[in-house]
């Protein structure tokens, strides 16, 4: 009997054990959100640079809130008024170097670490951001619905 017992209280913490370690691990699923979620931070670097009117609004969410770095909001429709396509000479460029995805359902929050690079008239500068975006699946397809952005001071 005393055995028996054994047996079962070790059969219980083993499973218990199992169970933790198999949810801290990303489903398939979870796995190709996040590769989804990567990729569309990457067009939205790269619209953000050419100042790309037509992917920004794909991307964005027709109920997009976006701060500043000096706290100003804007909605979807202020910051598309505000995007004039870059000239070719424009030696801008938007480097992600480091990207996290928090999933939660149908909604995911994203940290992005990222580095600025360009020339403003004849001044070259280098400024790294970290942004935290919310992103929603609407109709089928992730959309940016919240994004902060702060700059990291020297």
């Amino acid at each position: 009997m005393k055995y028996l017992l054994l047996i079962l209280l070790l059969t219980i913490a083993a499973a218990s054990v199992a169970r933790a370690q198999s949810e801290n691990r990303a489903t398939p699923t979870q796995h190709s959100v996040e590769k989804q979620l990567i990729e569309l931070e990457r067009q939205l670097s790269d619209a953000l640079v050419k100042q790309d009117a037509k992917i920004l609004d794909r991307l964005w969410s027709n109920d997009l809130i976006f701060t500043f770095p000096n706290g100003k909001v804007s909605t979807k429709a202020e910051r598309l008024a505000g995007q004039k396509p870059s000239d070719q000479s424009s030696q801008s460029t938007n480097t992600n170097d480091q990207v996290k995805v928090y999933l939660y359902g149908n909604t995911a929050v994203v940290t992005v670490l990222s580095t600025w690079k360009g020339k403003a008239g004849t001044q070259e500068y280098s400024d790294q951001y970290q942004a935290t975006h919310v992103w929603a699946k609407q109709q089928r397809r992730w959309q940016l619905v919240a994004a902060h952005v702060s700059q990291l001071k020297k």
